[in-house]
């Protein structure tokens, strides 16, 4: 993922996805066609909740490394490089999308 781009989670009504917190974990579950994809449920560490939180709102990828490096410890070359890979896998699930990009 660029990491000038600006993301943001990314529901249409084909497919969306409910978010749950539950005993300290993040669970994304997707629902396609108004059903559960209970195969698809994705359960997410303090560092990936943290970014999931932060793409509530339209956010440059770079500013999310900025502050996962500030509020998890780790250098902001490890942080870039763990956030470009999560938003990957989040793009590549459809969880996400550019901002400005029709559902």
């Amino acid at each position: 993922m660029d990491a000038s781009a600006v993301v943001v989670q990314h529901a249409s009504e084909r497919r969306s996805y409910v978010t749950r917190h539950i005993g300290g974990e993040t669970l994304i579950v997707p629902v396609t066609a108004h059903v559960v994809d209970l195969e698809s449920i994705f359960v997410l560490n303090p560092v990936a909740s943290r970014i999931w939180e932060l793409l509530g709102s339209p956010i440059r990828a770079d500013r999310i490394a900025d502050t996962v490096a500030a509020e998890f410890a780790v250098s902001r070359d490890v942080a870039a490089a763990d956030v470009a890979e999560f938003l990957d896998a989040l793009g590549d699930r459809g969880l996400i999308q550019r901002a400005g990009e029709g559902g």
